[in-house]
């Protein structure tokens, strides 16, 4: 059975209650596949290969003709989703800058899109247009749109990212899907030297606390410095001339850098 998320971003967990870990996120309208059913929990394989628990009240089976729509998705990191095409109109929900939706009409300035349970409403046309290849300058442009947006575990959208959810996201959005976690994406892509001079934007560097897993993630800049989320996004160094943006715990915890680009 396939399934598609019906909430704007809906948290999967890591066993079927609400009490569990978040694990990840899915996004209105990705597609998940059942795996298994327990009560009013399924476990689903999402997009990313990832596995987790998802309440039922978060998604709908996929509609029969679904994939038979243009799919329209937007440019902003966050859209309400209106009753009709006025600002003035009451919203109903919203989408984020991940999800690709069918769109059933047009007015200046409006796009009129379907959700996965049925519903329409409308949302300002600012378009986001998929790359025709991988751009370090949008893949780096993508991820300091995001600066200020606050960390929380498990969360990988413009409400919220962990480490390896921005990194993921700023690349999805470029057309490369990585995996999940940190320790998983660290064996995508070539290691280079773990000299920062040498690094080139885009490169991701990883880091190890506490025992030898990786556990952080972030996206090469220039000259040592790095972009992540730390307690939000934001911008840190590895070299020490940089002043505030030096943290002298992460030259300690470094682990490797690759090459993905």
């Amino acid at each position: 059975m396939k399934l598609l998320t019906n909430i704007s971003i809906a948290n999967v967990y890591r066993d079927s209650t609400f009490g569990s870990e978040t694990i990840s996120q899915s996004y209105m309208g990705e597609q998940l596949e059942v795996l298994e059913q327990k009560d009013s929990w399924f476990l689903v394989l999402l997009e990313d290969g990832y596995k987790g628990w998802i309440p039922s009240s978060f998604v709908v089976e996929k509609p029969e003709h679904w994939d038979d729509h243009e799919f329209y998705a937007t440019q902003s990191h966050v859209s309400k989703i209106y009753e009709s095409p006025d600002q003035l109109a009451p919203t109903f929900r919203d989408v984020t800058i991940l999800s690709k939706l069918p769109a059933t009409s047009r007015e200046a300035g409006w796009i009129q899109v379907l959700l996965p349970d049925g519903l329409s409403g409308w949302i300002p046309d600012n378009p986001r247009y998929e790359p025709s290849s991988l751009d370090v300058e949008n893949l780096l442009e993508i991820a300091h749109s995001f600066l200020g947006i606050q960390y929380f575990w498990g969360a990988k959208s413009p409400k919220g990212f962990d480490c390896s959810g921005f990194v993921q996201t700023c690349f999805k959005l470029q057309g490369l899907q990585l995996p999940r976690d940190a320790y998983l994406q660290a064996e995508v892509g070539e290691q280079v030297s773990s000299d920062f001079q040498d690094w080139q934007a885009g490169d991701l560097i990883y880091f190890s606390e506490r025992t030898e897993k990786i556990s952080h993630v972030a996206i090469a800049l220039e000259d040592g410095k790095f972009i992540h989320a730390s307690g939000f996004v934001r911008i840190n160094s590895m070299n020490p001339e940089h002043g505030e943006l030096y943290t002298a715990k992460y030259s300690k915890i470094y682990t490797k850098t690759m090459r993905v680009l």
